[in-house]
């Protein structure tokens, strides 16, 4: 928008309306989620190379990147995103805690319930966009995302929803839970058109058309197979099975698309292939299932069988190491993880080579 007006005289003061206005401005753009806006020719350095596991044995995990803000991705922010870190003195709007993560092509969320709001950012695009709000409502614990198709989902904890956004951060909805409910990981079944959510408060899994209509629920409560003891992050493979991290009870569940029970597989310990704290999940082409520890920080791997294979990462800041991760999501041949206390996600590669 273009605003003529005459010359001021060199001594005319902002008056208290101007300002008024200005930051009326920058509220309707802010809470518009804009906040990226263009490119920017230098992005985060390149981290040391790094492969798990370390030679002389064939490399499977390669790191690739490092990432706590818009620019880190090589976006730079949006004019009035500029002009509001001059009145508000914020700077780039780096990543507070990050929990649950997606990502889609180009496109990547982070769920940020630190700041109460979620990242997301469309690298083709030279994009980012902060969802701060939905309609009236306002994000109050979001703690995991997934893509379906053009459209975002995001779990509030706090709240017991699901929020649905657009591709260009406007809110289409929103889909209020049970009493009780705290609804933590997504999963999205692009070719059944659904969405799993982990509802940790009530013991169970929900599955959700993309109107929000319930159409599976899976568990309560237990110990048993097809039971649960607070289940948080969910993943699906490439033929629809749903895979549950079933925190409390220290293992992982496989489901079928109608709910059955298929196979389960770990248990409490402290050792290589043995759960602590159980977190993010994710299954890549082969069917290898990839397990955030929390208390080991690092990722272990494990066949589809639920055999474990190896591990990568450890405790610390520097690039491959974290600090208690959180959600983990696979898009292709690369690995998104939540490094929560690092305030950033680290990207790996999944290489492929000889057996």
């Amino acid at each position: 928008m273009t605003i003529m007006s005459q010359p001021a005289p060199h001594h005319t003061q902002w008056r208290p309306v101007a300002i008024v206005m200005l930051l009326s401005m920058l509220g309707a753009t802010l809470g518009a989620c804009t906040w990226g806006g263009g490119r920017n020719d230098h992005p985060a350095e390149t981290p040391p190379h790094m492969v798990w596991p370390e030679p002389p044995d064939q490399a499977r995990i390669e790191l690739v990147s490092v990432f706590g803000t818009a620019a880190d991705l090589g976006i730079t922010r949006s004019i009035w995103a500029r002009l509001a870190s001059l009145i508000t003195g914020s700077g780039d709007l780096r990543m507070a805690r990050p929990v649950g993560v997606a990502a889609a092509g180009s496109r990547i969320a982070v769920a940020d319930p630190e700041a109460a709001l979620v990242h997301v950012y469309d690298v083709s695009q030279h994009r980012a966009l902060a969802l701060t709000t939905c309609g009236d409502a306002t994000l109050a614990e979001p703690v995991a995302v997934a893509f379906l198709d053009d459209r975002l989902y995001v779990s509030d904890a706090l709240g017991g929803c699901i929020y649905v956004f657009t591709s260009d951060g406007g809110c289409e909805g929103r889909w209020s839970l049970e009493d009780g409910s705290r609804p933590a990981g997504l999963a999205a079944d692009a070719e059944r058109a659904r969405l799993y959510v982990a509802d940790t408060g009530a013991h169970q899994v929900l599955g959700f058309d993309r109107q929000g209509h319930n159409l599976l629920r899976i568990g309560h409560r237990g110990t048993a197979v097809g039971a649960f003891n607070y289940p948080t992050w969910l993943a699906l493979d490439a033929t629809g099975n749903l895979y549950v991290t079933d925190a409390l009870n220290f293992r992982v569940q496989i489901f079928d698309p109608t709910g059955t029970p298929l196979a389960q597989f770990g248990m409490h310990g402290d050792g290589s292939g043995q759960l602590a704290r159980p977190n993010g999940i994710g299954v890549d082409r082969d069917g290898h299932v990839y397990l955030v520890d929390a208390l080991f920080d690092a990722v272990q791997l494990f066949d589809s069988e639920g055999h474990y294979l190896m591990v990568f990462g450890s405790r610390g800041n520097a690039p491959g190491q974290f600090w208690l991760p959180a959600g983990l999501a696979i898009s292709g041949e690369r690995i998104y993880v939540a490094d929560a206390y690092n305030q950033r996600i680290q990207v790996f590669r999944i290489l492929r080579g000889p057996s």
